[in-house]
């Protein structure tokens, strides 16, 4: 059994506790900060959350391996749940080895069948994932049956409007779960229609009307913002919607799989306060993968997915647009950076 770990005297600690669930409205603002906090780490998990005074004189923090913290930030790690893969597997973890250097812990991966296929397991210094097979016009549904097979995907991800009632109705029957996106920024059917057939995630690309905005109030589904389109993240929020932000990285010009670029551009184009952001890319997103009883906040039972800031306090994030921050990472209960 190995010694316990034990993060000691951070001047600030987001916990992002809450009530189950993604945070809506007024909710996004709470990050759960505790002033001079520490966190006890057994065999991968979280066993302690508090103020130091009370976590360090436990018993087992005695016998732990003490990483001091003081004067720095202490947060959950990022959640990335829309980062598109290229085909080259060599690339693809590259590219989530740089989405870790800068605090993402897990990321909801998308990408082609023979991206999926090409991606082994996750390297030690990567993010854990959860994949996203892309599916186009025209697929070739003896493909898809075999990655459905083959355990690729946890969920499949298309244009709704692109697909006629057969293939939504093959997509039904196969078992993972949907995650849809809208070309058409006119149509406004396809919110209603994406709920009606059961999808758990929303790529929004572009704004919804205020119909739109109930209906996805009203139901368990979580609407993902990339930071080309955070102007439309503020509505969302005020509607008392599930959002999260994600990277939205893809092989294009101005791409980032940076959370922490992400998540600071939804400040500074969609209008959202920092705790907003830090909570729709942590907590949020990790609600949007299916991740929520795993990672998202500092909490006992959790799985110890855990960053060290060089800022004494988080509002000071906003200073270093491009910056990475990140002086610690903790993955799965180990002290990898």
């Amino acid at each position: 059994m190995h010694r316990p770990l034990l993060l000691r005297g951070a001047r600030q600690l987001l916990t992002l506790r809450g009530a189950e669930g993604p945070r809506r409205g007024a909710a996004c603002l709470d990050l759960g900060v505790i002033a001079d906090g520490s966190v006890l780490i057994r065999d991968g998990r979280i066993a302690c959350v508090g103020q130091s005074r009370r976590v360090d004189n436990l018993s087992e923090a005695r016998n732990a391996i003490v990483v001091e913290v003081h004067g720095a930030v202490v947060m959950p790690a990022f959640v990335d749940p829309s980062l598109t893969i290229p085909s080259n597997a060599t690339l693809a973890r590259r590219i989530l080895q740089l989405a870790f250097a800068h605090g993402t812990a897990s990321a909801g991966v998308i990408g082609s069948y023979l991206a999926l296929r090409a991606l082994a397991a996750a390297d030690p210094a990567s993010p854990a994932i959860v994949c996203a097979l892309d599916l186009e016009p025209g697929f070739d549904p003896a493909q898809l049956q075999r990655a459905v097979r083959r355990n690729l995907a946890a969920s499949l991800r298309f244009e709704l409007p692109a697909h006629n009632r057969d293939a939504l109705r093959l997509f039904r029957s196969l078992g993972p779960g949907f995650r849809v996106w809208c070309g058409e920024p006119d149509n406004p059917d396809w919110i209603g229609l994406a709920l009606a057939y059961g999808a758990s995630v929303l790529d929004l690309q572009q704004s919804l009307s205020a119909p739109q905005i109930h209906l996805l109030a009203d139901s368990p589904a979580v609407a993902v913002v990339p930071p080309a389109a955070a102007g439309i993240a503020r509505a969302l929020v005020d509607g008392d919607a599930a959002v999260a932000i994600g990277s939205g990285f893809s092989m294009t010009a101005g791409a980032t799989c940076s959370m922490q670029a992400a998540a600071l551009l939804a400040v500074r184009d969609g209008g959202l306060q920092l705790a907003e952001a830090i909570t729709l890319s942590t907590i949020n997103a990790a609600h949007a993968l299916g991740l929520s009883a795993q990672c998202g906040s500092l909490e006992a039972g959790k799985q110890a997915d855990i960053l060290v800031l060089h800022v004494p306090d988080y509002h000071d994030i906003v200073n270093f647009m491009g910056v990475n921050l990140v002086s610690k990472i903790v993955h799965a209960g180990t002290l990898v950076s």
